[in-house]
């Protein structure tokens, strides 16, 4: 992204405190210098999403393999949003997570500003009967965290006893299977 579009695209506070708190929950070697990056960040605030990619560097730069760290703060980011915020009124169930997260109520509601920026976050297809869904994402987050989103989104209901998020093959298309 070029310099004129770091500030066009922004990200929700709330989201860069919940990932610096996932970061302090999970005793991540950079989650003291993710939440010091991040100390007057206000929760209801909009910010660069540069500032975002800041605090990612931050943990990318601490661990020889970063991916599985970042799936692990998205699964925490979602289980704070769940239960510690506005979560448990918009998903019931495991599956309502796709729904919402894919609805105006979820990725569009943390991130705005043009829409070739902001990308999409879209349910090509779900089969609920047989715990099958397929993801297409254009976003600009990392993929290995945004796995961690939908692995936390899917689990946090508590009524899904498996769930396996996949995109090997297509960073941007999540293969999800769940019962």
């Amino acid at each position: 992204m070029g310099g004129e579009n770091n500030t066009k695209l922004r990200v929700y506070g709330a989201t860069l405190q919940g990932f610096a708190q996932a970061c302090v929950n999970l005793n991540i070697v950079a989650g003291n210098k993710a939440s010091e990056a991040l100390r007057e960040i206000e929760i209801n605030e909009w910010y660069p999403f540069e500032l975002l990619r800041t605090i990612e560097r931050i943990v990318i730069d601490s661990y020889e393999n970063a991916d599985p760290i970042l799936e692990r703060v998205g699964v925490e980011m979602m289980l704070g949003w769940y239960n510690l915020g506005p979560g448990k009124q918009f998903v019931k169930r495991g599956a309502d997570f796709l729904y919402f997260q894919t609805g105006s109520h979820g990725y569009s509601s943390v991130v705005k500003g043009p829409p070739e920026l902001v990308g999409d976050f879209d349910l090509v297809e779900i089969d609920e009967e047989n715990g099958f869904a397929v993801v297409q994402s254009s976003t600009p987050f990392n993929k290995s965290l945004e796995r961690g989103v939908i692995i936390g989104g899917l689990s946090a209901p508590g009524d899904l006893d498996y769930i396996d998020v996949t995109n090997r093959e297509d960073e941007r298309r999540f293969l999800i299977e769940f019962c």
